[in-house]
């Protein structure tokens, strides 16, 4: 198991990120390697930036393998790196220390480094050079396909049921918590109740007091069952697909130890739009549970399994649907909170967590 690198001097803007920097980046991965230029492109900015860089070499050191593109990914943001620098490290912590492990698909890691600035910065393979497609927020996708994401997923919560070296990652999960808490506050909760689908938020939890109970009793029912290792933001912008429609995983961000049915859940949800997953849902919390026996040899009744989903959808709409409006583009914002609002109007949240409505 490798460490995190520990650099107090990671570039925190991508000006910074020059053939000298690079070189000492890869040299880990390919030691005595040189880099001679860089030709950046595809900057994107969101809760991590991220950033294609071209690659020339003035020494390969005999290295047949070199690529001839990598993203550097982390905090290149003032703003953002001081918000979510929690989130940059455990994603830099998850490539170090468990990446090699597990039996998903994921990019090759060339570079992980963290510091106190604080800063976390990924070296990563550029996916496109191997013909990957990338899923997307709100993107048209097939029950199949889905239920392609569950069967890989169901095979790394199998692999990490209940074992030991969980207790190694406690309290990961806790910032998305503390956030998911906070987008609940009275203040944020009147200007929730005034968008789009304001009247489907109130009807799903009444107010802002039983919002935020909602959550607590989540966790508190999901922290009693057994634990695995959850991706944690498993939505069908965090996908990827190879040329033969094999599913792959990005942004370990907000990885955590935690109730298989998190992940699961919150794959149906967001990924399938509300026809369809009014009309495949059932259908795929059991193909996942027989994925889950195949790697494990048993699995949680449907039953049990079905009352689970349906308390998850008290964390679908916190995530989805009371994010800040400014969180991304307004018809995503506003079509992912018509998908997690229905399902928990569908699923009638608040009773299937035992609470009455505020």
């Amino acid at each position: 198991m490798n460490r995190p690198l520990i650099a107090p001097n990671l570039p925190l803007h991508f000006d910074e990120v020059t053939p000298q920097w690079l070189t000492q980046a890869l040299a880990n991965s390919f030691p005595g390697v040189k880099v001679a230029t860089v030709e950046r492109d595809k900057d994107r900015f969101g809760t991590a930036a991220s950033a294609r860089f071209k690659l020339s070499y003035s020494d390969r050191a005999g290295h047949a393998d070199l690529p001839p593109s990598v993203y550097v990914k982390g905090g290149f943001d003032d703003k953002w790196r001081k918000r979510v620098w929690q989130a940059l490290h455990q994603e830099v912590h998850f490539y170090a220390e468990i990446a090699s492990e597990i039996t998903l698909n994921i990019p090759k890691c060339y570079f992980s480094g963290i510091s106190d600035a604080p800063q976390g910065i990924l070296v990563l393979e550029d996916l496109e050079e191997r013909g990957a497609t990338f899923g997307a927020n709100l993107a048209p996708v097939t029950a199949d396909a889905v239920a392609a994401v569950l069967e890989q997923i169901a095979r790394m919560h199998a692999q990490w049921w209940e074992s030991p070296r969980l207790a190694s990652y406690a309290g990961w999960g806790e910032p998305q918590r503390v956030y998911l808490k906070w987008l609940y506050r009275p203040k944020h909760w009147e200007q929730l109740a005034t968008r789009k689908h304001g009247e489907l938020i109130t009807q799903a939890l009444g107010n802002s007091a039983t919002a935020i109970r909602s959550l607590e009793k989540l966790w508190e029912i999901m922290d009693a069952k057994p634990q695995t290792l959850l991706h944690g933001d498993l939505h069908g912008g965090n996908i990827f697909y190879e040329p033969d429609g094999r599913p792959g995983f990005l942004d370990w961000q907000l990885v955590f130890a935690g109730n298989y049915m998190h992940d699961m859940a919150w794959i149906i949800v967001t990924g399938l739009d509300v026809a369809q997953r009014r009309q495949h849902e059932q259908d795929l919390v059991r193909h996942y549970l027989a994925a889950l026996k195949a790697h494990r040899g048993e699995a949680p009744s449907f039953d049990e399994a079905w009352l689970a989903y349906r308390q998850n959808m008290a964390h679908a709409i916190a995530s989805y649907g009371a994010v800040p409006i400014d969180n991304g583009p307004l018809a995503v914002v506003q079509g992912a909170a018509e998908r997690v609002l229905n399902a928990a109007v569908d699923h009638d949240v608040l009773a299937s967590l035992g609470l009455a409505r505020g």
